[in-house]
């Protein structure tokens, strides 16, 4: 749980000014005020740095230094916001399914709120493709949150499946996740080999998303990119250290990177 200080400068983190009422709407405007503030990001693995997936270091990090995190990180935090503000949060693994047959591992952080008897997926921690907004929870009901659509199926082995469709494209499976609940210490063993083990593909190079408006922006490899209504709109490889910092406080809200990577 945070403080009530702590709540505030989150609140100030994000720009958020809305109701802090238990409702849907509440939840889905704190994941877009999230998605748009906080940049997904991996720049501490790059630089060496250990992670902490610990509430107060997250804080730390997240808001008072004004950086950002990838999916265990970013997911705990806002966890930790949804209790403060009276939410009933459980926490899930997932495995995710962009690799056609090959069964991966759990490395994911998934978020489920309850409100009214409802249940409704929560998450800020998926890069490019996270939803805008809260999910019910729910078989085969399109939902749309206003850029992509998406539906949840159910499978024996993956257990919940979400899928998206993007404008123009055919549905595609994201992630699945079956419904054995995690404390905070589960995630430490799966943030630990995507930040140390040498098949993670989370310490080769940058990986940076920001949403804003319809746009979404991301490096990727040393490319900046602009996606819009299911396409690039803008691709641009970046040169070297100045152009780099240049987009990443421009985009991303970043500055003071300890370690900028060569790509």
């Amino acid at each position: 749980m945070l403080t009530q200080e702590q709540m505030r400068q989150y609140l100030q983190r994000i720009d958020y000014h809305g109701s802090l009422e238990q409702e849907i709407s509440t939840l889905s405007a704190l994941q877009w005020s999230h998605l748009t503030h906080i940049p997904y990001e991996n720049l501490n693995i790059l630089a060496g740095i250990p992670l902490s997936l610990k509430p107060q270091d997250l804080f730390q990090k997240i808001v008072a230094s004004h950086r950002g995190g990838y999916c265990f990180e970013l997911q705990g935090l806002f966890k930790e916001l949804l209790e403060t503000l009276g939410f009933s949060v459980v926490q899930y693994a997932a495995r995710f399914l962009d690799e056609g047959t090959a069964i991966q591992r759990r490395r994911h952080r998934v978020l489920v709120v309850t409100l009214g008897g409802l249940r409704y997926l929560v998450d800020v921690g998926v890069r490019n493709e996270a939803p805008r907004k809260a999910l019910h929870l729910i078989c085969d009901e399109v939902q749309s949150d206003g850029i992509c659509q998406y539906r949840f199926d159910r499978d024996r082995f993956f257990g919940w499946v979400l899928l998206q469709k993007e404008m123009g494209k055919d549905w595609k499976p994201m992630y699945g996740f079956t419904e054995e609940v995690q404390i905070d210490d589960d995630f430490v063993m799966p943030s630990f080999y995507c930040e140390k083990h040498t098949d993670s593909g989370f310490n080769k190079y940058m990986k940076i998303s920001i949403f804003s408006g319809a746009s979404n922006f991301t490096i990727v490899d040393g490319v900046f990119k602009e996606y819009r209504s299911g396409k690039v709109q803008l691709r641009k490889r970046l040169t070297g250290p100045e152009e780099l910092g240049g987009i990443l406080k421009q985009y991303f809200g970043l500055e003071n990177i300890p370690y900028l990577p060569p790509r």
